[in-house]
C-alpha cells in the first residue's frame, strides 16, 4: 500500500481516555493554540506499520522559541529557568518555597491554581506498587500516563506542599515512588497485587494521624487495560536525536510509550519536537 502522512504537529504528551482498553490520541503541542492541528486517534493503527519522523525542528511548547534541545518536558532554557511549571518543587513538592521571602514562587497565579488546590495521595501498580501525588483533575490520566494497571486514591490534602510532605515521609519509611519503565513495558502486573500494599499505606497514615484520609467507600481500586497486542521481551528504546525516522508495526501503547515490533519510544520525552506520522 501507499505510505502517507496521517498526522503532523509538535509532539507532546498523548491525551488519554479511560476506556476499555485505554484510548490514546496524539495531539499538537504547539505553544500557539490557533496553530494546532487536529488530534489523531492512535488505537486504530494497532497491528499496522507506522513510522514516526522527526522533521528537525524543536520549539519550546511554552513560548515557541526555536531551541536546539529541550529541558524538562519541552522547555527552552530561558523558560526552564523562569517558569513555575519547571521549578524544582514540581518534581519535589516538599521543596515548595512559596513562603520564603528571599525566594518566593515564580508565578503567583500558577501557585494559586496549581499548588494551593486539592491534591490526591494515591497508590498505583506500575512495575511495582508505588505512592504518588497528583491534582484531583488529573485522575485518572496521571495513572494511565505512568502505565498503571491499578490505582487507588488514599487521601486528599489541601495543597501540593502538604501532600508532598506526606509522600516524602512515606518514601523515607520505605515505600516506593518510582516506576521501572522497562519492567512496566514488559507486561501486565496483576491488579489484585495492589490491595495489600495499599492497606499498609492507609494503616501507616492512620498511625501518623494524617488529615484527609479518604473513607473506605472512596478508596476504590481503579483498573486499566492497555491497547497492547504483544508485549516486548527485550526493550530497545528509540532516540529521535540520533535516528530521525523510527517505527515498525505498532504492537501497543502503554503509559506514554508507543511499542513497535522494533523498539519503543516515549512520546512525552520529545515534547516540542516537530514530527509526522506515516501509515
Amino acid at each position: 500500500g501507499v505510505v502517507k502522512t496521517v498526522w503532523t504537529g509538535t509532539a507532546k504528551k498523548m491525551r488519554v481516555e479511560a476506556a476499555e482498553p485505554v484510548a490514546y490520541f496524539v495531539r499538537d503541542g504547539c505553544h500557539d493554540p490557533t496553530q494546532r492541528g487536529p488530534e489523531l486517534h492512535l488505537n486504530p493503527y494497532l497491528g499496522q506499520p507506522l513510522t514516526l519522523r522527526f522533521l528537525g525542528k524543536i520549539n519550546c511548547i511554552y513560548c515557541g522559541r526555536e531551541t536546539k534541545k529541550t529541558f524538562g518536558q519541552g522547555f527552552c532554557f530561558p523558560c526552564f529557568r523562569t517558569r513555575a511549571e519547571a521549578d524544582i518543587c514540581i518534581v519535589k513538592p516538599e521543596l515548595c518555597h512559596y513562603h520564603q521571602v528571599d525566594d518566593p514562587c515564580r508565578d503567583e497565579q500558577f501557585a494559586q491554581s496549581h499548588c494551593f488546590a486539592p491534591h490526591v495521595l494515591y497508590c498505583s501498580l506500575t512495575s511495582v506498587v508505588k505512592v504518588g501525588i497528583t491534582r484531583a483533575p488529573n485522575i485518572p490520566s496521571r495513572w494511565i500516563d505512568q502505565g498503571a494497571t491499578a490505582a487507588m486514591p488514599v487521601a486528599v490534602l489541601p495543597s501540593r506542599r502538604e501532600v508532598g510532605l506526606v509522600e516524602k515521609r512515606l518514601i523515607d519509611a520505605g515505600f516506593a515512588d518510582k516506576t521501572h519503565w522497562t519492567r512496566m513495558l514488559k507486561g501486565e502486573s496483576v491488579a489484585s497485587d495492589l490491595a495489600e500494599p495499599a492497606t499498609q499505606v492507609v494503616t501507616t497514615l492512620g498511625d501518623w494521624g494524617v488529615e484527609g484520609l479518604l473513607p473506605d467507600d472512596q478508596r476504590t481500586i481503579h483498573t486499566f487495560v492497555y491497547p497492547v497486542l504483544t508485549y516486548p521481551t527485550k526493550i530497545k528504546s528509540f532516540n529521535l536525536d540520533r535516528t530521525a525516522e523510527v517505527g515498525g508495526r505498532l504492537q501497543g501503547i502503554k503509559g506514554q510509550y508507543l511499542i513497535f515490533d522494533t523498539g519503543v519510544i516515549n512520546l512525552r520525552k520529545y515534547s516540542g519536537y516537530r514530527i509526522e506520522l506515516l501509515a
